[in-house]
């Protein structure tokens, strides 16, 4: 499963089990300190380990992706593209739990419990069921901008970076740039750019308000890719090894770190 859609709403599966973690911890911490006596330390303590945990989960992720940040700095605070380490966030709360030992020491238990809830609750969203299914790429010719259609599954072994966008998407508006950015020199791999559901006046249009270009864009009218490959929404960044079969999806706005690790993954399986 990479993601789950409740109503009209579509939740990527790390962010879904971001929010699940964070719901739980704030839940049992209000279960925990209904007492009076307690409440008051619980309360003082709640946030900072909260706030403490996203902190230090996302330096290690930082740390970890440094040759990606490190040219990029600002995209450290993109905390909305996802990106966190869990093993460095629960580091950060063992530092304030030694420290809370030391001040309100009958806060300590009611916070390791609410974080053990919350890192369960966690787990038990990243541990449901995935589809099985592995789909290849359809031998489908897709009309392009530039003219010539493109085989999609005409891979020679090359690997296969296919985003799935729309120009009336957010999310896909603010990583296309970067997006394109990264295709111009990429090595080793493929990207192509598929519309879903647009003309090509709507695509060209779009392109050329950011000054993009035309780029290695392709066009699917009926948004068939959508179906195929079971996205819940846009945008949708899928992976695909030099055999064309589908190897990991991400689904919403993608981060540069997390797009070069899974590109450095693709290189490594490949023949």
């Amino acid at each position: 499963m990479t993601g789950l859609q409740i109503g009209p709403f579509a939740f990527a599966t790390d962010r879904l089990a971001f929010l699940a973690g964070a719901m739980v911890f704030f839940l049992v911490i209000h279960l925990l300190g209904r007492r009076q006596s307690r409440r008051a330390q619980i309360r003082d303590w709640a946030l900072p380990a909260a706030g403490t945990w996203l902190l230090t989960a996302r330096a290690g992720y930082v740390i970890q992706h440094w040759e990606v940040f490190s040219a990029h700095p600002l995209d450290m605070l993109k905390l909305w593209q996802g990106g966190i380490s869990a093993g460095a966030g629960f580091a950060g709360l063992a530092a304030i739990a030694a420290l809370a030992v030391l001040r309100q020491p009958r806060a300590v238990a009611p916070l390791l419990g609410a974080a053990l809830a919350g890192g369960l609750a966690s787990q038990m969203v990243l541990q449901m069921p995935r589809d099985d299914d592995r789909p290849r790429l359809p031998s489908t010719a897709y009309a392009t901008l530039q003219g010539a259609p493109v085989r999609l599954d005409d891979r020679s072994g090359q690997p296969l970076v296919l985003n799935l966008w729309a120009s009336w998407c957010p999310p896909c508006r603010r990583e296309m740039p970067m997006m394109m950015e990264v295709a111009e020199t990429l090595e080793g791999a493929e990207m192509i750019f598929a519309n879903q559901g647009e003309t090509q006046a709507q695509v060209a249009g779009f392109l050329d308000t950011l000054n993009l270009g035309a780029g290695p864009v392709s066009l699917d009218p009926t948004s068939s890719l959508m179906r195929r490959f079971k996205a819940l929404g846009l945008p949708a960044t899928l992976f695909f090894d030099g055999s064309g079969t589908l190897t990991d999806m991400h689904f919403g706005e993608i981060s540069r770190a997390e797009l070069m690790s899974q590109i450095a993954t693709l290189r490594d399986t490949a023949p």
